[in-house]
């Protein structure tokens, strides 16, 4: 596999540049796309950016903020850019059972600044280290 990162929350809150999510001096998410690595995102993460635009007061910007994030998902479902949205077995959209694996998951892994979206992080970097496994899911 190509150079490969996970992108969670913050990132993506850096790369939108959501209002009170980054700050200026942070370049993380660009310098990656710059250096072409090949980048993963989890439907959780993308849950939780959605949230966080939920909550920029300016209307205008709100919706460029979620129309962009809506862009960028078609794009990657397309096989285009800028991420490709993984998850750890066969399908992107999360199941019942998903959420329910993610749910225990969760309860195994306590510890302040856990998440779904950091359970499934880590869940997918322990995925992308497997010997043999092709990028691009």
């Amino acid at each position: 596999m190509s150079d490969a990162a996970i992108l969670d929350t913050s990132w993506l809150l850096e790369l939108y540049r959501v209002p009170g999510c980054f700050e200026e001096s942070q370049t993380q998410t660009v310098d990656l796309i710059e250096a072409r690595y090949e980048l993963f995102a989890t439907v959780p993460v993308l849950f939780e950016v959605a949230s966080h635009i939920t909550h920029v007061r300016d209307g205008g910007r709100r919706r460029r903020l979620g129309e962009r994030l809506r862009d960028d998902i078609r794009s990657s479902i397309d096989r285009e850019s800028p991420w490709t949205i993984a998850n750890v077995g066969s399908a992107i959209l999360l199941r019942s059972a998903d959420v329910l694996r993610l749910a225990e998951r969760f309860l195994e892994s306590t510890g302040p600044n856990y998440s779904f979206a950091g359970v499934s992080i880590i869940d997918l970097a322990a995925e992308l280290r497997r010997p043999g496994q092709r990028s691009g899911f």
